[in-house]
């Protein structure tokens, strides 16, 4: 680590920033310490003992870059307003401030951040600087019109809805809020309509807006030049913006192990260097050089600046003027000087996904390939072909290597195939950004003649796409891996640095073999000493999933089966199939559902399935018997056809999984009629296992839970109650309840939704009926587990 210092000043000031989870200095007791160790120092050097002496120095440097790490987090450290902590949602804020800062348009909404100073309802106000993230969603003639209108530097008063990001509801789920906070994000302002938006308009920060109407700019020429796909993935190219990348092809990229060429780094970086020395390849080095350098720094601001385009337009304007100063240069040091740099600025960035792999994938080239191609130099290959693609392939190996943790850590997936996948998808997006280059700056003169340029790029883009898609959709592509923590992260680290420094002590062949063979086993045995064991074998699981204002129930049965009743909502903005339900499937490690029960059609039960059925989780689906007067069960089954699912109705019949018996009580005359509205059609479902029971109603209204009292009476009797219709007052009567006899009732419904569920006074029957009541809006999600004998309230969160 001699030839590294800064790799070494870097670890330890990446070590202080990390502490502060555990421990604050407070500011005066940093100056207190430091001169304390510093008087040890002089106390050491008058006792005139040099090992001593250069031992405590270092001991002492190290501990003051620690302490560094730890103070300039705090001092970075966004602090959340007391007054605003406990408000998870707030309707009719006024809120007064600045435009900081404004994302490229969408479709269906623009975004952009204030920088208040003040916020004010009927219940409260707050004065003083506070980050919001604003979404405007109206027509689209007025999102056009806003995105014209607003600048950044703009004082606004804006109003709408507050509310925070949502949390970690569920496990597996991403913690949004979090990471909202993390870039110093207190909540999210909701506005819906343009007359809710005043502009003062005669402030406008000049720097930002220039940076911002350049984007647009070529934002717009990238749209009107080629087609929506190619045009969504150009912008996340070229400008650092992937939010119009639907998510199957996001999905496809990460299984093709591909993913990285989405997010704008060195690999981006460095074509652009290549474009631009090939652009000024007739003037000489050093003004070829100069030019290149402003050209990267050009290409950063229009990105955006994220933490990867920062580091690697660092290095790459390092390399330049080092080879400029014919001076050799060290990668690793230079690596951990852009980490020093982009950490003292904002130390909140080492939780940056981004700032992580890009960091990781970079060191691990640096460290890594140097090693791999030794290894293949001993094989003296000649013919250069194969010997430079071998090359090109220890490249990419290295930074899957070393980006591996992480990519299990975030996505829950490793790519068998992305070493092949990456021979073609590399430089093809070489291609593709060069094209896309060409194509904007030949806009700007012969317009008609950049859309050939833009029809061509467009079928680079197109096959490059299929070819992921085709490869990301192989069963084979990827393997899932649930539960890999940050734990895992650091043990798998800790053992290839271990691995590493080993190979340069062992000199023969089979050592290596062996020693190769034991830190894998050592990785696997100790990454899995953490995990967590929710849904074991041999227990009855019912798993209320927290899908805000809708309904989802996750049920494992002993002999490992598993079961959903529901899926929660889909909308243009969140989808709870793709955002709550496949993450929690991948942390449980379950594969597919092999029974899918719809208990009705309402968006907020069924609309989930969707994209769990897109991707290949469900076996089959039970659902209510069509209603062909309904529009959307008719697509939903037409949906459901198309890729061949198989439907079954309710009936009286029973199901037999294992040791458990699940009754569908619904009766054909009763629930076929037609006059019946869609709640009272609902599914009602009793799942029995030894001596414990549970009753799902769907959204059953009173209507109906007469007719199920009348048909049933006694049998209805279950320990656990899922409450009706989210505890409507339209729901639950009184007689029902004293008839289930509930020890536990299930509640899901959103948080502060405006519906007002669950009703107070069918909270007041059920805890009259002394019925525990577990409730989603407040408990988040819930994990009941029972052996047949007795019931168990599992906490997942530690809370």
């Amino acid at each position: 680590m001699k030839d590294f210092p800064a790799i070494k000043i870097a670890l330890l000031f990446v070590l202080g920033i990390l502490s502060e989870k555990l421990i604050s200095i407070p500011f005066e007791h940093f100056f207190l310490l430091a001169g304390l160790l510093f008087l040890l120092l002089v106390v050491v050097r008058k006792e005139k003992q040099k090992v001593s002496y250069k031992l405590s120095t270092s001991i002492v440097a190290a501990i003051l870059v620690i302490m560094a790490g730890n103070l300039i987090i705090q001092t970075n450290k966004r602090e959340i307003n007391s007054s605003l902590n406990k408000i998870y949602k707030a309707k009719n804020i006024t809120i007064k401030g600045e435009v900081a800062k404004i994302d490229l348009k969408r479709e269906n909404e623009l975004v952009f951040y204030t920088i208040t100073d003040s916020i004010i309802s009927e219940e409260f106000f707050v004065s003083g600087k506070v980050k919001l993230l604003c979404k405007f969603r109206d027509e689209i003639e007025n999102i056009n019109k806003l995105n014209q209108l607003l600048k950044p530097g703009n004082k606004v008063t804006l109003n709408g809805i507050y509310y925070k990001g949502r949390e970690k509801r569920n496990p597996g789920e991403f913690d949004y809020n979090d990471y909202l906070q993390s870039k110093g994000i207190t909540a999210i302002l909701l506005i819906d309509t343009i007359s809710n938006v005043l502009i003062s308009a005669d402030e406008i920060n000049f720097v930002k807006n220039t940076i911002h109407q350049v984007r647009k700019s070529i934002d717009s020429q990238i749209r009107e030049i080629h087609s929506p796909q190619t045009a969504a993935l150009l912008r996340g190219l070229i400008l650092a913006d992937r939010r119009e990348i639907d998510y199957e092809t996001k999905n496809n990229f990460i299984n093709a192990g591909v993913i990285h060429v989405l997010a704008v780094s060195g690999l981006h970086v460095g074509y652009i260097v290549l474009i631009f020395f090939l652009l000024f390849g007739r003037f000489n080095l050093f003004l070829r050089s100069i030019l290149t350098i402003v050209g990267l720094i050009c290409f950063m601001l229009i990105t955006g600046v994220p933490p990867s385009v920062f580091r690697a337009t660092l290095m790459a304007t390092i390399l330049i003027i080092t080879f400029l100063l014919n001076r050799s240069t060290n990668l690793i040091n230079s690596i951990a000087i852009a980490a020093l740099i982009i950490l003292s600025f904002d130390p909140n960035e080492i939780y940056n996904p981004g700032f992580q792999l890009s960091f990781a994938a970079v060191l691990s080239i640096a460290i890594i390939y140097p090693v791999i191609e030794r290894f293949i130099s001993n094989f003296s290959i000649e013919n250069n072909f194969i010997k430079y693609t071998i090359l090109f392939m220890a490249v990419s190996l290295s930074a899957q290597i070393g980006t591996f943790p992480f990519t299990l850590f975030y996505f829950n997936k490793f790519s068998s195939i992305a070493l092949f996948t990456n021979l073609i998808v590399i430089p093809a997006i070489g291609i593709i950004i060069g094209v896309a280059f060409f194509t904007l700056a030949v806009s700007v003169v012969l317009p008609f003649l950049a859309s050939y340029f833009g029809a061509a790029n467009d079928l680079i883009t197109t096959l490059i796409i299929d070819i992921i898609h085709f490869s990301g959709s192989l069963d084979f592509s990827h393997i899932v891996v649930n539960q890999y923590s940050i734990v895992d992260v650091f043990v798998f680290y800790l053992f290839i640095a271990i691995f590493l420094s080993s190979l340069f002590y062992f000199k023969k062949f089979i050592p290596k073999i062996l020693l190769t063979t034991i830190i894998a086993v050592n990785i696997f045995l100790f990454s899995s000493f953490d995990d967590e064991e929710l849904m074991p074998d041999n227990y009855l699981i019912i798993f209320m999933i927290d899908v805000g204002q809708g309904d989802s129930f996750l049920i494992k049965f002993p002999d490992g089966k598993t079961a959903l009743i529901d899926a929660g909502n889909t909308t243009f903005y969140f989808d709870n199939g793709e955002r709550v339900i496949l993450p929690l499937l991948n942390y449980l490690g379950i594969k597919n559902i092999d029974y899918a029960f719809v208990s009705h059609i309402d968006s907020d039960h069924y609309a989930g399935f969707v994209s769990l059925v897109l991707e290949k989780k469900i076996g089959a689906i039970f659902k209510p018997e069509i209603d062909t007067s309904l529009s959307k069960d008719v697509r939903f089954e037409n949906f459901l056809n198309i890729f061949k699912i198989p439907v079954r109705y309710y009936t009286t019949k029973s199901l037999n999984i294992g040791d458990v018996k699940v009754y569908f009580l619904n009766y054909d005359e009763f629930i076929g009629s037609t006059e019946l509205e869609t709640n009272n059609r609902s599914g009602v479902i009793k799942i029995t296992y030894g001596d414990r029971s549970f009753l799902f109603t769907g959204d059953l209204e009173k209507k109906a839970e007469e007719e199920y009292l009348f048909k049933y009476r006694d049998f209805l009797d279950s320990d656990v109650l899922k409450v009706s219709h989210h505890g409507s007052k339209t729901s639950t009567s009184e007689k029902f309840i004293s008839y289930v006899k509930p020890d536990i009732s299930l509640v899901s419904a959103g948080m502060n939704n405006s519906f007002g569920h669950p009703a107070d006074e069918v909270l007041y029957k059920l805890k009259k009926h002394d019925s525990k009541i577990l409730r989603t809006d407040l408990n988040r999600a819930i994990l009941l587990r029972t052996d047949g004998k007795k019931i168990e309230i599992v906490n997942w969160n530690n809370q």
